[in-house]
């Protein structure tokens, strides 16, 4: 059941992945500077680099339930933003705040899983995980460009909030679910 729970929070997860690449070149072209959509992303990869390589220095003592709720609350909390964005300075900052969530919400992600599944079934486990990052990752894109094509570029950012929101209701709904983790703290090891 827990499993489950981090599958369908990495598939809303992915969505936001999926639509901030979408949106980000839909929305520098609106601005006359589609090439401009290359620097917002790698600002938004540079975001989750940064945070991703102190996030696994730190030694954290809360349960990887309550690492993953807050680490999905931050996710969904910065999308948020993006309803604000008026040029690309703006959505280049706001998505450095966006891929600020990421690493730590997919480290999280996968301690959770190999704490949620027996040894043997590790692999299969985090396949999942990352399965569902890549289901979301094409749904999410896949509904931002449609939007965007019928409404504009900015229209697209509906989806990551709705994303957000939607990962954090299931993290929510599934938490003692996720409180069944075998060991229920993680010094933080990147791998």
């Amino acid at each position: 059941g827990g499993v489950q729970v981090v599958v369908l929070a990495m598939i809303a997860i992915g969505a936001i992945f999926g639509t901030a690449e979408i949106t980000a070149v839909a929305f520098a072209e609106a601005q006359g500077q589609k090439a401009a959509a290359s620097f917002v992303l790698a600002i938004y990869a540079a975001g989750s680099l940064i945070v991703g390589l102190v996030f696994g220095t730190l030694k954290l003592k809360a349960s990887l339930a309550t690492q993953f709720l807050a680490a999905i609350a931050l996710a969904a909390l910065t999308t948020l933003p993006l309803l604000a964005v008026s040029g690309l300075a703006s959505l280049a900052l706001v998505f450095f705040m966006a891929g600020a969530a990421v690493s730590p919400t997919i480290i999280i992600a996968m301690g959770l899983i190999e704490r949620l599944v027996p040894p043997r079934q590790l692999t299969e486990g985090m396949t999942w995980g990352i399965t569902g990052i890549g289901i979301g990752m094409a749904a999410g894109a896949s509904a931002a460009g449609m939007l965007i094509d019928a409404f504009g570029a900015h229209s697209g950012f509906w989806i990551s909030v709705g994303a957000g929101i939607a990962a954090l209701l299931v993290v929510l709904a599934g938490y003692n679910r996720l409180l069944g983790a075998r060991s229920e703290t993680l010094v933080c090891e990147a791998a």
